[in-house]
């Protein structure tokens, strides 16, 4: 398909040279005004509504692979709730728009390329070709669900990549040791479960067939790669098993041994004039949380059993889902947070503050407020995790409550100067006897998704700028050897200046007297400067002892020195 989209969203591509076109690819609330449900509490939170169809303007009558018919797709997303957050709910409507003829015979074929270990494939084989080929598939046709995992690459032997295990080796500046830390970078599991089929010509809602197929090592082109021709195409979409190197058997030995792909045949379908189809769909992903896959925690016996659980556990909720019409039970609204660093001069700290504006929301489902408190977690790696949680604050906390202003204060101290770190603030509740949807449906306490407002980039823990002194300016760490030890990705060269009044002029010179840097330091919130070794030329620095002179708003000038060794 092809598409040009201005800024109204609608289509401006004209002409001959496209099948098909995109009609339509948009979000319904482009704003994001149903969070929490605030605008439609019988609807998903985020729906993106696609169309495409024939090109009028290429059409040719005789030409049987212009299928006469137009799709409609709605997927729907839950974001905001952890309950909900790890799967979509995808609506596909396929319309004949003929109006005279209906189509009959008419096959539909899913086909998904699954990889739920693409950067544990690239890590544990970077001399391969992209297309995790350790994929493993389970097939459960009484449920029309498929999962599949990060498993053993059967072509090499005496090596279990089962979840893709890696070593990441940093350097600890403080002890002077070399750090391995082990984490199983592909510890999720992939879902696809269908949740609607239309009846077929015998009446009966069915998937008619299902094959996995592999890709080739060398080139993949896909699972219709040797099927030549309109009629064995025709012949693989109503049998999968006709499709290229496809398979039915979990246990077959093509599995684990290339890239995997899950075929689904759906029909035959007879569509009257006019009328239309749809299929109801649902991809999920689940496993162990981030921060269990770090420091040989769990087993890879404990992944799986936590991957086949969470693999259930969504199976069974996207169901839930559908059969109550797009409705799921919805946590209170997360609040808004910001973080500043503490400003009392010597101490060390970040101070996270949030209104309590969702503690006057009312449930989009009950009908009451029910916010009962708030958590709040911590990343110091990277903005989707490791997450740990440093606090639960309850609903009104005279600790951390200040009702002159309506808001509550944390002060995280556990921190280091210079590190960065990833916040998050959660809403929970305690759950209702009876859902107000369904009155048989207990709810059980429920918490807004981490995600729904964690902060995208990292707050660098600082402390206060001096008045004016600069007699006290270090340069940390000194010396510096190999790594500043910063956990952050791309931040293993920085060398900070701390102690820094509000407003001064850096130079790093070498033992020459050549002008290396020149930092100007002016921030009222932070006495600290970050160096991240790349002189004013655009080039790393070599080792070897450096000299820095620091001026003020006054005149005062200090001079030091330090040491880089990488």
């Amino acid at each position: 398909f092809a598409r040009n989209v201005n800024s109204n969203n609608m289509v401006a591509w004209e002409g001959d040279n496209f099948r098909y076109l995109v009609s339509k690819h948009e979000k319904r609330w482009k704003n994001g005004e149903n969070y929490w449900l605030a605008a439609n509490p019988n609807e998903a939170e985020e729906i993106i509504d696609s169309e495409w169809g024939i090109n009028g303007a290429w059409f040719l009558p005789d030409d049987n692979q212009a299928i006469p018919a137009t799709v409609k797709r709605t997927v729907r997303q839950w974001s905001g709730s952890r309950a909900d957050e790890d799967y979509l709910i995808v609506e596909y409507t396929v319309t004949n728009f003929l109006r005279r003829d209906p189509l009959n015979g008419v096959y539909l074929m899913f086909s998904w390329a699954l990889s739920p270990n693409h950067r544990g494939w690239r890590l544990t084989n970077p001399n391969l070709t992209d297309g995790a080929r350790n994929t493993i598939g389970k097939w459960q046709p009484d449920e029309w669900l498929i999962s599949t995992y990060a498993g053993d690459y059967t072509s090499s032997p005496g090596i279990d990549e089962t979840f893709d295990p890696y070593d990441f080796v940093t350097y600890d500046p403080v002890n002077d040791r070399n750090v391995i830390t082990n984490e199983f970078v592909a510890p999720g599991f992939v879902g696809i479960k269908f949740l609607e089929i239309p009846a077929d010509t015998n009446g009966v809602s069915k998937i008619n067939g299902f094959a996995w197929s592999t890709g080739a090592p060398s080139q993949d082109s896909g699972p219709f790669e040797n099927v030549l021709g309109l009629d064995d195409k025709y012949d693989a979409m109503a049998d999968p098993s006709l499709l290229t190197r496809a398979f039915t058997n979990d246990s077959d030995p093509q599995m684990g041994d290339g890239r995997l792909y899950a075929n689904f045949s759906l029909g035959p379908f007879n569509i009257p004039r006019r009328d239309s189809i749809k299929i109801v769909l649902a991809e999920f992903v689940g496993g162990v949380p981030f921060e269990k896959t770090r420091g040989n925690q769990l087993s890879v016996a404990e992944i799986k059993a936590a991957g086949d659980s969470a693999v259930q556990y969504l199976s069974d909720r996207v169901s839930f889902n559908y059969e109550n019409n797009y409705r799921v039970p919805m946590p209170p609204p997360a609040p808004d947070f910001s973080v500043t660093p503490v400003t009392v001069a010597g101490e060390l700290g970040n101070i996270i503050r949030f209104s309590n504006a969702p503690e006057l929301v009312p449930d989009p489902h009950q009908g009451v407020a029910d916010l009962a408190g708030y958590r709040i977690y911590r990343s110091s790696f990277l903005p989707f995790g490791p997450w740990e949680q440093i606090a639960e604050i309850p609903k009104g906390d005279p600790q951390f409550f200040n009702s002159d202003s309506q808001a509550y204060g944390f002060t995280d101290d556990n921190v280091a100067l210079g590190f960065g770190y990833y916040y998050a603030v959660t809403s929970f509740d305690t759950g209702h006897d009876a859902w107000a949807i369904n009155p048989a449906v207990a709810v059980p306490p429920l918490e807004s998704s981490i995600f729904a407002n964690r902060s995208k980039t990292s707050f660098q823990t600082t402390l206060s700028p001096s008045q004016s002194d600069i007699s006290n300016v270090q340069v940390v760490p000194n010396p510096f050897y190999r790594s500043s030890g910063f956990s952050e990705p791309g931040r293993e060269r920085d060398i900070q200046f701390v102690f820094l009044p509000q407003r001064c002029t850096i130079r790093i010179l070498t033992v020459r007297g050549d002008l290396v840097k020149t930092i100007r330091h002016d921030n009222p919130n932070s006495g600290v400067a970050v160096w991240n070794q790349i002189s004013d030329f655009g080039q790393y620095v070599k080792s070897g002892m450096y000299f820095y002179v620091i001026e003020n708003d006054n005149g005062d000038v200090e001079r030091g020195k330090f040491a880089i060794v990488n």
